[in-house]
């Protein structure tokens, strides 16, 4: 009996060995391998320039990890074989500075294949299509490869529409795709949080439907996780760069003229960029004019160039979130402690960082004299240089103003 089974017992642990492969899987050594590139990431945030205090380590730790989060997503959860557009949510989404007032869908695509995107036009104030060479900042990369926008968007009157990607020219509703084409990211841009909805798209690989997808295989699963990890202290370094620029070219408590983004960033866009750098007391204030662009818009963020939390502090304000003066201009007052107006951004503590200012299908052109301005103030002296039909924003008011935020936001992202 024993003898019986000893050899089913050998039978069993000789059958399981017969059964693996030849040769060791990669995967391992690749996951072993995200740990070196930690490494060199937490070596990279360890010496920036924003790090070195409890904020800043905080902040760029958080940074870091959000790009290993959608690294991860991009290069081993998705296929562009069997693409699906999925929203990138807050804790996931800031790598490059992105705005609070978009929704953001992406998904990667190969160069020289065909795909269809259909969907229904929503509510929201802009809507743009773009196809991108690779991740933004992954690889230095940050080129658009083309753009369809919402005032080049064909829409049937129903409300839906349907996009062709990829090489083969169409009349109309065609973004192009080159050789280094591999991401397809959708903005949703909203002014007024509160009533507009996003609308809906799918994508679809031409040919593919009903196709099944292949069994998983090691060196795709391996070439993923290889990939995600390489991209952590690659494009991390690269914002920082880009940061270290800004910090070079643009004055304290200062905005940069206008210009248009071009092909490193929306195509059509045209934005502004500012710091801000308070002593305690002090304000910034930032006069936008009113414009015919489709969306405007202003934000905070840190040196890592990440946005600050947008979801429970008011850190952006869209058009539509803004209260317009009578002169016609909007007036934006950063600072550290609530200044008691509606347009107030808070730099939930820091001292200094960026602002970006973005208008979105901008029909005419911002006189030179029209352009946004930066004045730094005394909080104490601060309604000497407001309007005086500036209203007095209490407490109370700063709370239901933030809890409509917070509610508003978890409907855009509860969809």
């Amino acid at each position: 009996m024993n003898k019986t089974l000893l050899a089913l017992g050998l039978s069993f642990l000789l059958g399981g060995c017969a059964a693996r492969d030849a040769e060791p899987s990669g995967v391992w050594a690749a996951m072993r391998s995200v740990g070196e590139e930690w490494k060199a990431a937490a070596a990279l945030g360890e010496d920036a320039r924003p790090a070195g205090t409890n904020r800043g380590d905080a902040d760029g730790g958080r940074y870091l990890t959000e790009i290993a989060f959608e690294q991860l997503r991009r290069s081993v959860f998705s296929d562009p074989d069997f693409p699906a557009l999925r929203p990138l949510f807050p804790e996931a989404a800031h790598t490059g500075l992105v705005n609070p007032d978009n929704l953001y869908e992406s998904t990667p695509i190969r160069p020289g294949v065909e795909y269809v995107v259909r969907g229904t036009r929503g509510t929201t104030a802009d809507l743009v299509f773009q196809v991108y060479e690779g991740s933004p900042g992954v690889k230095g990369s940050l080129r658009g490869v083309s753009t369809l926008s919402a005032d080049q968007l064909r829409v049937e009157p129903d409300g839906s529409f349907k996009i062709y990607v990829g090489p083969t020219p169409r009349a109309h509703n065609w973004l192009r795709t080159d050789e280094g084409a591999g991401l397809l990211l959708v903005r949703w841009s909203y002014s007024d949080w509160a009533t507009e909805q996003a609308g809906r798209a799918d994508i679809i690989r031409v040919g593919s439907e009903g196709e099944p997808s292949p069994d998983y295989d090691a060196a795709v699963v391996e070439r993923g996780i290889r990939a995600a990890g390489a991209a952590v202290p690659d494009a991390g370094g690269f914002w920082l760069d880009f940061v270290s620029r800004i910090r070079l070219f643009v004055s304290d408590n200062d905005v940069t003229a206008l210009r248009e983004t071009g092909g490193q960033g929306l195509e059509g866009q045209v934005s502004a960029m500012g710091k801000f750098a308070l002593q305690d007391g002090e304000a910034l204030i930032v006069t936008m004019p009113a414009t015919d662009a489709r969306y405007q818009g202003i934000q905070l963020g840190n040196f890592w160039f990440d946005a600050l939390e947008w979801a429970n502090r008011q850190t952006s304000l869209s058009r539509g979130q803004s209260r317009r003066a009578g002169d016609g201009r909007y007036y934006y007052v950063i600072a550290a402690e609530d200044p008691g107006v509606p347009n107030w951004l808070d730099t939930t503590g820091l001292s200094e960082g960026l602002l970006f200012i973005r208008f979105q299908g901008i029909a005419t052109p911002i006189a030179e004299d029209e352009a946004p301005t930066a004045r730094l103030v005394r909080l104490d002296e601060l309604r000497e240089f407001l309007p005086p039909d500036t209203p007095v924003f209490d407490h109370a008011e700063r709370r239901k103003q933030l809890a409509a935020r917070q509610q508003q936001l978890r409907r855009r992202y509860g969809r």
